[in-house]
């Protein structure tokens, strides 16, 4: 079978290799597609902290399970699925309290574990959801982002909120996503922060009011929450010392591992600080839920920006490396 492999920053080859072969607890799945995430852009470049070329990347991931065992979630051959890339260990203390994502020991399909730039892989049966009917595969190849989307906004749920008014930093897919998630499914009022003028054109055109900065936001009477997901240390920054400041700010973006924050500026205005990382099986199955409903036309329509070749890996890369317009670059693994 095909696997395309970053054999080192910038470059893949497309290589010839032995098909997985079926183990226990285990299912073949035939990659139909697969979407590239920023997070493997870190390693395409070569900047991933812990994870370095060569490597086969790829974990947003949707198929068909060509080779499967018995099990107790009653998959079968022919079954289309989405990969939950998110192995935990389940011995950890955030195991056992029902934190997969948090897990000290977890290993990720894609870094940790071989991904799905291949034809075929082979991903435990505990770590695939089945894909409700009405959800294709081109869809479903967005959930990955939708899940991440999910689990941020459920975030909420730990305290009383109760504002209509919502700020977005950064009109990325995960933003757009968010964006289109607070205002369709909760009825909030959505403002975006965005600078680049290519993804300030997609945001107004889904319907979102764009501002150049935070303080030029006119909210007044309520305090907003907001979700940042730039990683720039300068926004974060604004969203903490603003006024009215957000009652609550999700961090999304990925930062520097340490960065100095205004505590006295945060406390004088009690706002809360929750971080968010990755997503659970839960989360995906909420967002494959949400992709067999009418929003998915409006994902799909407006987030997948172009369909590659598996053999096309690497301007599939250069496009989402390079790409300022917040869509989703999308790999055709197998037809």
């Amino acid at each position: 079978m095909r696997q395309a492999l970053t054999v080192r920053p910038f470059e893949f080859e497309i290589i010839e290799s032995a098909a997985p072969a079926l183990q226990e607890g285990c299912a073949i799945i035939k990659v139909v597609y697969c979407g590239v995430c920023g997070s493997d852009l870190h390693v395409y470049e070569g900047k991933h902290p812990k994870v370095k070329p060569p490597a086969v990347l790829g974990h947003e991931a949707v198929g068909i399970i060509t080779q499967i065992g018995n099990n107790k979630d009653n998959l079968q051959v022919g079954d289309k699925v989405a990969v939950v890339p998110l192995i935990g260990c389940k011995e950890c203390e955030y195991c056992k309290l029902g934190y997969p994502n948090q897990c000290v020991n977890r290993k990720v399909v894609g870094f940790q574990v071989t991904g799905c730039l291949a034809e075929e892989v082979s991903i435990p049966i505990e770590n695939l959801i089945k894909l409700p009917e009405g959800c294709d595969l081109l869809e479903a190849s967005l959930l990955e982002p939708l899940a991440v989307v999910v689990h941020c906004v459920g975030l909420l749920e730990r305290i009383k909120i109760s504002t209509k008014e919502a700020i977005v930093t950064g009109a990325g897919t995960i933003g757009i996503l968010i964006g289109l998630y607070l205002r369709e499914k909760l009825g909030m009022n959505v403002s975006m922060v965005e600078i680049n003028a290519n993804r300030k054109e997609l945001a107004e055109k889904i319907g979102f009011k764009v501002f150049q900065g935070i303080k030029d936001i006119p909210i007044k009477d309520t305090r907003p929450v907001a979700f940042e997901c730039t990683g720039n240390k300068k926004v974060l920054d604004m969203l903490v010392t603003t006024d009215p400041a957000p009652e609550v700010i999700v961090i999304l973006g990925t930062f520097e591992r340490t960065l100095e924050l205004n505590i006295f500026e945060m406390c004088k205005r009690e706002s809360y600080i929750i971080g968010s990382q990755m997503y659970t099986k839960k989360d995906l199955e909420i967002a494959a839920q949400i992709m067999s409903t009418p929003m998915k036309e409006v994902f799909k329509s407006i987030l997948v920006e172009r369909i590659y070749s598996l053999s096309e890996a690497k301007e599939a890369y250069d496009e989402a490396l390079n790409s300022q317009k917040g869509t989703k670059v999308i790999i055709q693994v197998n037809k």
